[in-house]
């Protein structure tokens, strides 16, 4: 074979060889372009939301020791995210991952859009260097404002000036933080305005640190530099045939003995140092979308000025490149491509943390940064399996359903919080709850909304359980008699009547001026232990009879046994003036007045028997539901039933005493606006009432709404106390009861239906967390089931208006009139009177 065909074949042999390796570069091309359409498809967006803005605790810090700290915590996080991608592939490279800062008008948001895979492994990362920071998945953002063309946008991406061997500035030299210039860059967007900053960055090839080693030590040996030099290489394999030998005398050019000098060495240490971190692949990408060609341009110049700090003279520093085909710009950002193909710079971990990282709490208060409304606090592990669900505790993108136990609920529980906040939709659950479950409740409500929203989720098989308490109703009213007592167990009786003078202080003298005093007391005191010796039994409207008709004194003294009522009679009303009793007369019975001649409550507390028994309901487990809207009855009125019901409700449960508790179903009482209805001896209820079975669950607005007997049994007794947004000093105080978790300022901050909770768990208070509320079942309120519960109830409980009036009447007509005041100063004893 002759040399032209050796030739020929060699040729043919290199053009098939170029033409192999031109069709490999274009499959792996096409296919990596299309694993990376695949691989964005794969990736989810993760808002990140900062904890709120606190005052500085760092006062007395150095700023660029705060900054250092801060920066060094997003450190850990690339260290940590260095080894969960796969390996390089031929074909394609490994998963990679996106950290981006978007401006949307005037709000700043962080994101981190990662593999499906990886979202865990992210997070975790992410929540080891900032515990307070909260992630979540969202919807992509768009930050490309409405009439968006290509022609009014701009944006590039940032390389290197130099080789990416050699490092760039980074936050343990800088005294400022990098970040704010990046933001205030952002914060300056208005309206519609969009604009992003996007890093994308994947773990470097294995041997580029091998590679950056070497080149450290070419630099510490001049000798050897040449040697390694590829261009050099080149040019020697090339004139290698032209060169004449050093063996025929030529002598070589490298000095053996030059020594690199001080810069080479602090290059070389730098390389080192560089080498020495985790290192990634990294494309940093802008883009900024107004409208305006003009605006745009200027927006990405503001980011541009701020990367001017990670500028290192002497070494390396990042400068930006213009992209001029907005269209593969665009594309590449909205689907966050990293081609393969593309050689980009190599950023090591602390690098990468100086260009992003996540400010820290103090920032700059004027930048709009999406935050959180409170940090996350995981609940325990020890919490109960069973019980009601009282809400679900969210941390890190985790949730957990927070249960309460019945043994842990008689405890108690006290809710907080001020209007709008949460308290009613708790309420709401939990008495949902209870209903489905079987279990008895009574919810009072002073304004209406939530008495009406828990009889609209009243499960059909309970309907029959329901008694459907409203006032406004006056066609079909429900007798209400609070001087009721059970005869077999006497100490009803003392305890309704010091209940009813609590009452009477709570309406008439709530600050304690001296409006009802001891005097006040002694009559009321007799007049109901009188009425209420008659076995037919008494009302409230009927306390002041005895001192207004003698008829009526002489039927009830009768059965008056009690040797302390009858030596009132005899002795001290016996033997008052007429002058005297008339002038005390007058400012007694004038307490009754508002009651009796205001029909709607006249009727209700009128009625000789109540429409219900409380000791019925309880045991049987009702559903007694309390409609007290003051819009409807009054301020004044509601305060009276609402006390009422609450005093009814707990001499039922004291009339427990003795049973044994399985004989004592658990019965759970809800008080919206509780401070309303409460009287000192709730304190001493606080601390009883498990005793008998019976739950109490509480809510009101402030603090300041309770006395000071009342708040210490509350805060001293009370198992699980939950907190919503509330004021200063609510904040102040209860900060000692849920630190260290929390501050007066989380409190203060809360969002709405977000709240903090000590709960109890297994007989014991759990350490504070947070808390979201389960929603009631979704849905429409059954207008027409909730009418007919409302018709069911009234027929079965209520009279028809005109005969209560007529009973009403006829226990309030007096017989006889009290004597009229004269000059005598002595009255005939009553004694003589009724024999």
């Amino acid at each position: 074979m002759g040399d032209f065909q050796l030739l020929l074949i060699l040729i043919v042999c290199i053009v098939l060889g170029v033409c192999a390796v031109a069709a490999a570069f274009l499959v792996r091309r096409r296919l990596g372009r299309a694993k990376d359409i695949e691989r964005s498809l794969k990736m989810v967006p993760l808002m990140v939301r900062l904890p709120p803005q606190e005052v500085d605790t760092a006062a007395g810090r150095d700023d660029r020791e705060v900054i250092k700290e801060n920066i060094s915590r997003a450190e850990g996080i690339y260290g940590l995210m260095a080894g969960i991608a796969k390996k390089q592939r031929w074909l394609y490279s490994q998963r990679h991952i996106s950290f981006e800062i978007v401006a949307q008008g005037s709000q700043i948001f962080f994101y981190m859009v990662v593999p499906v895979s990886l979202v865990s492994a992210v997070q975790k990362a992410l929540v080891s260097a900032y515990p307070d920071a909260q992630t979540s998945l969202v919807e992509d953002h768009n930050i490309f404002a409405p009439q968006t063309n290509l022609t009014t946008l701009c944006g590039g991406e940032f390389e290197m000036t130099a080789d990416s061997y050699l490092p760039i500035n980074t936050y343990k030299t800088l005294d400022i933080d990098p970040m704010s210039g990046i933001l205030g860059a952002l914060s300056r967007l208005q309206g519609t305005e969009g604009a992003a900053l996007q890093i994308l960055f994947r773990p470097a090839r294995s041997n580029w640190s091998k590679q950056a080693r070497l080149r450290a030590k070419d630099l510490l040996n001049p000798s050897k530099r040449s040697a390694r030099d590829p261009s050099q290489i080149v040019g020697r394999v090339l004139s290698a045939p032209f060169k004449t030998p050093d063996w025929q005398g030529k002598e070589s050019t490298t000095d053996p003995n030059k020594q690199a000098d001080s810069i080479d060495q602090k290059l070389a240490q730098s390389i080192e140092d560089k080498a020495s971190q985790p290192v990634f692949e990294t494309l940093i990408r802008v883009i900024a979308s107004t409208g305006d060609a003009a605006r745009s341009r200027l927006v990405v110049q503001d980011f541009v000025n701020g990367f001017a700090q990670f500028n290192l003279p002497g070494s390396n520093s990042l400068k930006f490149s213009e992209s001029k085909r907005l269209d593969l710009l665009t594309s590449d950002f909205i689907f966050r491509f990293f081609p393969a193909h593309k050689k980009y710079m190599v950023l090591n971990s602390p690098e990468l943390a100086t260009v992003f990282h996540l400010p820290n709490e103090m920032g700059d208060m004027a930048t709009p940064i999406e935050r959180t409304g409170v940090k996350e606090v995981a609940a325990p592990t020890n919490l109960p399996a069973d019980g009601a669900i009282v809400g679900s505790n969210f941390f890190q993108g985790q949730e957990k359903v927070v249960r309460l136990s019945d043994k842990d609920r008689s405890r108690h529980m006290y809710i907080i919080g001020q209007t709008g906040t949460g308290k009613s939709v708790l309420l709401q659950d939990l008495a949902i709850q209870d209903m489905i479950d079987g279990k008895g409740i009574c919810v009072i409500d002073p304004h209406g909304e939530l008495a009406e929203d828990v009889l609209s989720k009243v499960p059909a098989h309970r309907a029959e359980d329901v008694i459907y308490f409203n006032p406004a109703d006056t066609a079909m009213p429900l007798g209400l008699n609070i001087m009721e007592f059970d005869p077999n167990f006497p100490e009803q009786r003392d305890f309704v009547v010091q209940e009813t003078i609590a009452m009477l202080y709570k309406i008439y003298d709530p600050d304690g001026k001296g409006i009802i005093g001891p005097r006040f007391e002694s009559w009321y005191r007799n007049s109901a232990l009188t009425v209420m010796s008659d076995p037919k039994g008494a009302t409230f409207l009927e306390i002041p009879k005895p001192f207004l008709d003698d008829e009526f004194l002489k039927a009830k003294f009768k059965h008056v046994t009690d040797v302390t009522v009858q030596d009132f009679w005899i002795n001290e009303m016996g033997q008052t003036s007429d002058r005297d009793k008339s002038e005390m007369l007058g400012y007694f019975a004038s307490k009754w007045g508002a009651f009796s001649s205001n029909e709607v409550m006249r009727n209700i507390i009128g009625q000789h028997k109540s429409a219900f028994d409380f000791s019925e309901i309880m045991d049987q487990q009702k559903i007694l539901i309390v409609n007290l809207s003051k819009g409807k009855v009054g301020e004044i009125n509601s305060n009276l039933l609402g006390i009422m019901f609450v005093i009814k409700i707990l001499a039922a449960a004291l009339a427990r005493s003795g049973r044994p508790k399985d004989q004592s179903p658990q019965f759970t009482l809800y008080v919206d606006e509780f401070q309303n209805f409460s009287t000192d001896s709730f304190a001493t209820i606080l601390s009883e009432a498990r005793k008998y079975n019976l739950c109490l669950v509480v809510a009101n607005q402030f603090i300041g709404q309770l006395t000071e007997q009342i708040k210490g049994a509350v805060f001293g007794n009370v198992g699980t106390l939950f907190s919503y947004r509330c004021g200063p000093e609510d904040a102040a105080y209860l900060e000692k009861q849920f630190e260290p978790s929390f501050t007066g300022n989380d409190l203060l901050n809360l969002p709405n239906l977000q709240g903090v909770v000590k709960l109890m768990a297994n007989g014991l208070p759990s350490k504070p967390f947070t808390v979201k509320p389960i929603f009631p079942p979704p849905g429409q309120p059954n207008v027409e089931g909730t009418m007919a519960l409302k018709e069911l109830s009234r027929q079965k409980y209520g009279k028809p208006k005109a005969e209560v009036d007529e009973e009403v009447s006829s226990a309030l007509t007096l017989r006889s009139t009290a004597p009229a005041p004269e000059t005598s100063e002595k009255s005939e004893p009553v004694p003589q009177a009724v024999s």
